[in-house]
């Protein structure tokens, strides 16, 4: 029997590095010359069909239901959590290293405060409003020095690529405000990764976009094929971690997926990054280690 500390590690872990590979898989795609959202809308769908297959495997209580709080919580989560962030990573995935993509996850707990506290989820808490100073700071850090980019012009690719970790931010903030229906880990990250395929096909060919699997390139194929595995493990042992372990646990993936994918860039991209970048990442590290001190203070509080 694995010990739970042990479990939940070996998820944060899992987590952690297969999300960030995610990352460099978008910039092997663009690469290959997939269209963006079409590449967004088949590793979704292949996903969905190999979580489906599971959960049919394992029974009834498992398949996806269709009711109306089923289906708002797919499109949602699938929305704002899959098609719209990960299409718009793939957009800038050339025109940015691939470790700095990664490095902007740290701002999702920050980004999940503000819009929390925005929407009167939260109470106001001076330690975690100066974490998300803190993380800004190493944004600043990433776009005001001209050498901490390949060149000028990816200081706005970078503030674009910000409106990601905001997507992945009211994921969570519509998780604490609309309670997702009881069901599966696998069956949720099904139902999620299905429900980003449904929303891109209109998407798809409203862009012109439209590629059918297998295509021409077997480099391309292979690279929607990587992405759909790395979804299915991805989303099922985050929603598995956050059941098993709690949210604010789960949240620590961020430290170990910034580092990952700077470990990443370097394997598959030979990227190499200026102090600045360094510096940011500390900032941005800082600031999140700021916000879960101040989270867990307040759910000491609330439970005293």
């Amino acid at each position: 029997m694995i010990p739970a500390r042990v479990l939940h590690l070996g998820m944060l872990f899992t987590v952690g590095i297969s999300y960030s590979l995610l990352f460099s898989i978008n910039k092997l795609a663009a690469e290959t010359g997939l269209p963006y959202v079409a590449y967004v809308f088949w590793h979704s769908l292949g996903g969905g069909l190999m979580l489906l297959v599971v959960c049919l495997s394992m029974g009834r209580h498992a398949w996806p239901r269709l009711g109306w709080l089923h289906l708002r919580t797919y499109l949602v989560w699938g929305g704002l959590g899959i098609a719209a962030p990960i299409t718009l990573l793939t957009y800038v995935a050339p025109n940015l290293p691939a470790a700095v993509m990664t490095m902007i996850l740290v701002l999702v707990p920050l980004f999940t405060y503000l819009f929390a506290l925005l929407l009167r989820m939260e109470s106001f808490r001076i330690l975690s409003v100066l974490a998300l100073a803190v993380g800004l700071g190493g944004v600043l850090l990433v776009i005001v020095p001209g050498a901490s980019l390949p060149d000028a012009e990816a200081a706005g690719w970078v503030l674009l690529a910000l409106l990601a970790p905001a997507c992945f931010s009211l994921v969570t903030v519509f998780a604490g405000k609309f309670r997702p229906p009881d069901a599966p880990s696998a069956t949720l990250a099904c139902g999620l990764l299905l429900g980003s395929a449904l929303l891109l096909v209109p998407v798809m060919f409203g862009t012109g976009q439209l590629y059918v699997f297998p295509g021409p390139s077997l480099e391309g194929d292979l690279t929607l094929l990587y992405a759909s595995a790395l979804s299915v493990v991805t989303f099922y042992v985050f929603l598995e971690m956050v059941r098993v372990a709690g949210p604010v646990f789960a949240t620590q993936h961020n430290y170990i997926a910034v580092l990952a994918g700077f470990g990443w860039g370097l394997l598959l991209f030979g990227e190499a990054h200026s102090a600045y970048i360094w510096g940011a990442t500390a900032l941005m590290f800082a600031g999140l280690a700021m916000h879960t001190l101040s989270a867990r203070r307040a759910a000491r509080a609330a439970a005293e």
